[in-house]
């Protein structure tokens, strides 16, 4: 202890018995430090520090203000001069201090030469940003003297921003960007392969054009039929797309025929072959035998039988025949016919199973139930229409649950062969060719090769539109919730055939289920 204490008293003393006796002199000491800390603090501070020509070393005395400077000197004479320990006498109270012993720095002192440290950073760097300012157009205004967007915002010289973005604005950053923006956009289109699908080519949505009904045209397959018309006179409400269809074959082959549209120019081409147009759908009823309506939706069915001026508004309906040949659920169908015999009137459900196509060619399908003696009396109107025809018994909705059902079976199948499709052409696989090899599989149907023809060409004229089919699955979906029967293919088709509507082709063909699968 006695030593510790001798070498904190004097530690100069110490270090020179150690350099004796070791024979070198000792690496390192505690006055060394503090002369390399004082040479640092007078580099720093030159105006706050005293130095002699020796080595730099300054007396600090602690509690006592700073020394005037010939009182400094002297007192760093007699350090460098001596190693006895003379007194330095200040006109604060008398300390007496020993020249080789150093007092450790306060904290103070250590906090004063950080806060200069960053005072020296921060005023090289405010150096630093005048000189680049200097090289450059004042702030505030641009080359031509008007003044700029934002203060203190660079302004790039007009020969750089003409050389390096073609004649861009130098003032204006957003025409800089977006010259960056179309570079990019080239590299990308540059680097994208040929064949592959470009998300944002996809086509504009045109509204299918309407087709005219011709009335000259005529089906080989209809001529060849031997068809003996009906004496009785038929009426038919709707001349839609099948409604049209099917009035034209049955004036072709000799029925009287009256009809009623709710816009009223559709009936022209008919009134010029030879039918009768009515004002209302009970003016229909009283000059007609028997009537057949044919609308886009359960709703419209309704709306014509219990509406204004519908067919209930006659009272009496006795020897007369309604048919129900739009697609309806089961319930309205049922509606329909309370209503029609409460009249006193026969009720049968004609649902026709088909397209615009094979209408025409008088290729669709009947499937009837209800009243016996109405089906045979449209025998003559079902051989000019169908292909074949089918009497599902005399209780009414069967005929709508079976043709809801069928159209189920199309819709998924469209949805397959729709994104099976969109699958070869993401491969860039001929669609053509897939539809060849399709023809030869026993997979091939007459529907689905003439709708895989349809996505190839991206041909989408509707012959059963879109939102007709969607319809469908929705009327069979509600169907399957009032029997709790689990159907989650069917959900996932309507999904695909609501989200095609959604993208704007609710009127075309429902083939543009291509559309969705491919983007």
């Amino acid at each position: 202890m006695a030593d510790i204490d001798k070498y904190i008293d004097d530690p100069a003393e110490v270090d020179d018995q150690i350099n004796e006796s070791c024979g070198v002199p000792n690496h390192a000491t505690e006055a060394d430090f503090d002369k390399i800390r004082d040479a640092v603090d007078s580099d720093e501070n030159p105006m706050d520090t005293d130095a002699d020509g020796n080595n730099g070393v300054v007396v600090h005395v602690v509690g006592s203000p700073d020394v005037e400077g010939s009182e400094a000197v002297e007192a760093g004479e007699n350090n460098a001069d001596s190693t006895a320990s003379p007194t330095v006498t200040v006109a604060t109270p008398a300390t007496t201090k020993s020249p080789g012993k150093r007092t450790p720095k306060a904290k103070s002192v250590s906090a004063a030469v950080s806060a200069t440290k960053a005072a020296k950073a921060s005023t090289t760097k405010s150096a630093q940003k005048r000189r680049i300012s200097a090289h450059q157009t004042p702030t505030g205004a641009n080359a031509s003297g008007a003044p700029t967007a934002k203060r203190g915002k660079r302004v790039v010289s007009g020969g750089a921003a003409a050389g390096n973005f073609e004649g861009a604005s130098s003032s204006s950053p957003t025409a800089r960007r977006r010259v960056e923006v179309d570079a990019l956009l080239a590299s990308l289109a540059a680097k994208r392969a040929p064949n592959a699908i470009a998300l944002l080519d996809r086509p504009v949505v045109t509204r299918p054009e309407t087709q005219a009904i011709d009335m000259n045209s005529r089906s080989n397959t209809l001529a060849d039929r031997d068809i003996v018309p009906s004496d009785l006179t038929f009426g038919f409400l709707g001349l839609g797309m099948m409604g049209s269809t099917i009035v034209k074959d049955l004036i072709y082959t000799g029925h009287k025929v009256v009809v009623w549209n709710r816009t009223i120019d559709k009936c022209q081409p008919f009134v010029e072959a030879g039918a009768e147009v009515k004002d209302t759908p009970m003016d229909v009823v009283e000059a007609a035998d028997i009537i057949f309506c044919c609308v886009s939706d359960p709703k419209g069915a309704k709306d014509l039988v219990f509406g204004n001026c519908g067919v209930l508004q006659l009272k009496d309906l006795r020897n007369k025949a309604y048919v129900e040949m739009s697609t309806v659920d089961p319930d309205t169908s049922l509606d329909i016919g309370e209503g029609i015999k409460q009249c006193n009137g026969r009720y049968l459900e004609a649902q026709i199973h088909g397209s615009r196509q094979e209408a025409a060619e008088g290729m669709l399908i009947i499937l009837a139930g209800g009243d016996r003696t109405v089906f045979e009396e449209c025998h003559s109107c079902f051989k000019t229409i169908a292909k074949n025809t089918f009497f599902l018994g005399t209780d009414v909705g069967n005929a709508c649950k079976v043709n809801l059902i069928l159209q189920t079976i199309q819709a998924v199948s469209l949805v397959g062969l729709a994104e099976a499709l969109a699958l070869a052409d993401r491969f860039s696989i001929s669609l053509n060719d897939i539809i060849d090899i399709f023809d030869l599989t026993s997979m091939k149907s007459p529907l689905l090769l003439a709708k895989g023809k349809e996505m190839a060409k991206g041909d989408f004229n509707p012959q059963q539109p879109l939102s007709h089919m969607q319809r469908d699955l929705r009327l069979v979906l509600n169907m399957a919730e009032n029997l709790d029967q689990s159907m989650p293919v069917t959900s996932i088709t309507n999904e695909v055939f609501k989200h095609t509507k959604r993208l704007g082709y609710s009127e075309h063909d429902s083939s543009a289920v291509f559309v969705r699968s491919r983007f």
